[in-house]
């Protein structure tokens, strides 16, 4: 994997984080959330597939399942107590980005949420 490569996608992500943050500014809570789900979702979704490639595969797993979450959401599925753990989520993901950062508690958090509403 070449340097450029490196310093192309964590410019992509870290643009893609921000634009999350942008959103989620707006937002007070859950049905904030819903009703930006579709926007939040399309960046988690360029997150998810760029991540692992570049080696950071906890971010492109906490993506995946927050990909997931957003997915159901936006098809019309209530997500109650959805907003803080999103939020908690991007910001640990922006730390992720710039250092070596443990996800796996806010993994675990995220995780708990989809197993009660992914089939």
């Amino acid at each position: 994997m070449s340097d450029e490569f490196l310093k192309v996608a964590t410019q992509e992500i870290n643009d893609e984080l921000s634009s999350i943050t942008k959103i989620l500014d707006s937002c007070k809570n859950d049905i904030d959330v819903s009703k930006n789900s579709d926007k939040i979702e399309q960046h988690m979704h360029k997150i998810k597939g760029l991540a692992p490639m570049m080696g950071k595969e906890n971010v492109g797993n906490l993506a995946k399942t927050l990909d997931s979450v957003l997915k159901k959401i936006v098809s019309g599925y209530r997500v109650d107590g959805f907003y803080e753990p999103l939020s908690i989520s991007i910001k640990q993901m922006t730390i992720a980005m710039e250092k070596t950062h443990d996800l796996g508690e806010v993994q675990v958090q995220i995780s708990d949420i989809a197993s009660k509403i992914i089939d």
